[in-house]
């Protein structure tokens, strides 16, 4: 019963972030849009991995192909707040060399029968690696309002899931293996961190460009 009212509690907010980015859409700069559609694809694989968990239906490929599209909003909402050519290429590039270790992954030794623990945690280690590449690019610049600054609070939401959910991604497959009521207490760890991370989000679709 607790399973599901968290559940229902991170799926609340997030609906209530998209909602928020929804209504504001038409006032939203580029990248902010680039977020919000990311939003409402993450909710929507939130939500149909919390129904085929109901039905005891496999949806660990989910998982799988959402490590991708992750990466992908997040190189694509990165890149449209990096002014510098090369920089946008690093991530560009790093984001190809992902694809294809994670199309070879998905052939050897990360199937879809199994969470995706390497690839998920190569992603992390990128997503921070990125949002480090904007932090710095952000501070040189002279007149920065911190709290009206929506990379700041993006970046945050980003590296506070990123490195929050690094090694609970990585070690998933040996959580596997205890009992499911303290993998339940350990996944809650998650569920926190998405609702921490979607608050931020809220700040940023609040922020005056």
């Amino acid at each position: 019963m607790q399973f599901l009212l968290f559940m229902c509690v991170v799926i609340l907010v997030q609906s209530s972030v998209v909602l928020l980015g929804g209504f504001r859409y038409r006032s939203l700069p580029r990248p902010l849009r680039i977020l919000e559609w990311f939003l409402v694809v993450t909710l929507g694989v939130v939500v149909m991995g919390f129904v085929l968990s109901l039905f005891h239906v496999h949806n660990l490929w989910l998982s799988h192909l959402y490590t991708l599209i992750e990466l992908m909003f997040i190189v694509l909402l990165y890149s449209s707040w990096i002014k510098q050519k090369r920089t946008r290429s690093v991530l560009l590039v790093s984001f190809l060399v992902f694809f294809v270790f994670w199309i070879v992954s998905k052939f050897t030794f990360e199937p879809f029968s199994i969470d995706d623990g390497w690839t998920a945690m190569f992603s992390k280690v990128l997503q921070i690696t990125f949002s480090a590449f904007l932090l710095v690019e952000v501070v040189r610049e002279n007149e920065i309002v911190w709290m009206n600054d929506m990379r700041l609070w993006v970046v945050t939401g980003i590296v506070v899931y990123a490195s929050g959910t690094l090694f609970l991604f990585a070690f998933f497959n040996r959580m596997l293996q205890i009992s499911p009521d303290r993998l339940k207490i350990i996944w809650s760890v998650n569920w926190i961190l998405m609702i921490i991370t979607n608050l931020l989000f809220a700040r940023a679709f609040l922020c005056k460009e």
